[in-house]
């Protein structure tokens, strides 16, 4: 069974909506609401595969597997800090979360700090994998949205 990262772009409004009434969290991840371009506005991931790259590069980097303490950005932009969880809600494989633009932009900043992606770039089109990441999320950063993301 596959563990997906899903996470898309969403406007302030549609921000606030989703705080609101999380059961729309299921519509924006899969493009039934908001409006938004399939291809442009999300981003997919294997969650075992990332998982098990961080865990790598933790390890090779700072001789621990934990992965999260090495990599706090990442942990933040996939949601395994718990910090923007959207409370009393599930979705998938645990509880969705919804990052803002202020904290959209600084977890931009901090993957490029933490060296997630940016080397890769991205030709447009669709956001698939862990080298995608950090564009996805400069992208929204540079568009000034929030994020909302789950792994299903």
């Amino acid at each position: 069974m596959s563990m997906r990262l899903s996470l898309a772009k969403i406007e302030a409004a549609l921000l606030e909506s989703v705080r609101a009434d999380p059961g729309l969290i299921g519509a924006v991840l899969e493009g039934r609401s908001g409006g938004l371009p399939l291809e442009t506005d999300v981003f997919a991931d294997d969650h075992r595969s990332r998982t098990a790259i961080a865990e790598g590069r933790a390890e090779a980097e700072h001789g621990t597997a934990r992965w999260r303490r090495c990599f706090p950005w990442l942990a933040a932009a996939t949601g395994e800090d718990g910090a923007n969880d959207v409370a009393g809600c599930e979705v998938g494989y645990g509880p969705p979360f919804v990052p803002d633009p202020a904290q959209v932009a600084a977890v931009a900043r901090g993957l490029g700090e933490e060296g997630w992606g940016f080397g890769a770039g991205h030709a447009g089109g669709a956001y698939e994998g862990l080298e995608a990441l950090a564009p996805f999320y400069a992208a929204a950063a540079s568009e000034g949205k929030a994020v909302v993301g789950a792994v299903r």
